[in-house]
């Protein structure tokens, strides 16, 4: 068979949730994404990549730009908003429309739960996708970053217990999370927030394990916690009528310092952005010296080049 043939007859890699990774490619996206964090040179690679944003992003976006330029790739960013989704097309004839320019991979935000897998399994082509949020499925190159981040804080997961907190109903953030640090052997996590955005069935339904525990308030969920990981409110993701009051919900669930005193003298603080200030967390406890939220932000950068190394290097 011809090289050519050979190449094709691989069925493309695509990075799109944490329960499709074997333990293996976790333990080596984890690793590389912390040796380039330590100043690890980036692989070169002679790509072509394209962001397509169907959501409003900057971390995540901007991160995945810079990872792409530090492997010296030609990079693309779309918004569908001016783009011809604007005018109906479907995520599928966009998708070969821009392989058929010569795009290797597609990064995409989008805002169905399941478009990226869907996607996946049409694609006739070599294309290589990169789920950066669909939905409130998955997030999995932020539960990738989030683990790097508190990896290289020291975290001891075996025995260390994680708080998150907020709006866990709506969130791809949450979901990817609990799978990577459920995967890592993570000790406890403990998830809390008002019942309209974590609803009884909520730890059944994503299949949590016996690790995985429902707090019945912030106090509770950060008492003695190692880390804790705040979580913006998706008013995005329901009717404006159904938006939580401000007041009433910083009153219950904003993380102030009192709060922060209940944990552990060295906890974490986490916060995927952007932040709601004086709703989801005070800003002395997000501007503070046991904050981690600027670190999350730097990490992305790395864990995105790890992504994309791992991507082409089948």
């Amino acid at each position: 068979m011809a090289k050519s043939e050979l190449e094709e007859s691989v069925a493309p890699r695509h990075f799109l949730n944490i329960c499709e990774l074997s333990d293996d490619d976790l333990d080596g996206l984890l690793t590389r994404t912390l040796a380039l964090a330590q100043g690890a040179a980036p692989g070169l690679q002679r790509r072509t990549i394209c962001n397509l944003f169907y959501e409003p992003s900057t971390r995540t976006r901007v991160s995945f730009e810079l990872a792409a330029q530090a492997l010296s790739a030609h990079v693309v960013t779309i918004e569908a908003a001016r783009s011809s989704a604007s005018k109906g097309e479907t995520l599928n004839d966009t998708a070969a429309t821009l392989q058929a320019m010569g795009v290797d991979a597609l990064v995409v935000r989008h805002p169905e739960a399941g478009a990226l897998a869907s996607l996946a399994s049409s694609l006739s082509t070599s294309l290589q996708l990169v789920n950066a949020g669909d939905g409130a499925q998955g997030h999995p190159s932020q539960a990738l970053l989030d683990a790097a981040t508190l990896q290289a804080s020291g975290l001891d997961w075996s025995n260390a217990t994680v708080a998150i907190v907020g709006d866990i109903g709506h969130s791809r953030v949450a979901r990817s999370g609990l799978q990577l640090f459920e995967r890592l052997g993570l000790g406890q996590i403990r998830l809390a927030g008002p019942e309209s955005l974590l609803p009884e069935s909520l730890l059944s339904d994503w299949d949590c394990g016996p690790n995985v525990l429902r707090a019945r308030s912030l106090n509770d969920a950060v008492s003695d916690a190692d880390a804790i990981m705040m979580l913006r409110v998706q008013h995005e993701r329901f009717d404006q009528t159904a938006w939580p009051n401000p007041e009433d919900y910083a009153k219950a669930w904003c993380l102030r310092a009192e709060h922060l005193a209940l944990a552990r003298s060295d906890c974490r603080i986490l916060h995927p952005g952007p932040i709601n200030r004086g709703m989801e967390i005070e800003s002395t406890v997000a501007d503070g010296p046991q904050s981690l939220i600027l670190d999350q932000v730097r990490m992305g950068v790395f864990a995105r080049t790890a992504i994309f190394e791992w991507l082409f290097a089948q």
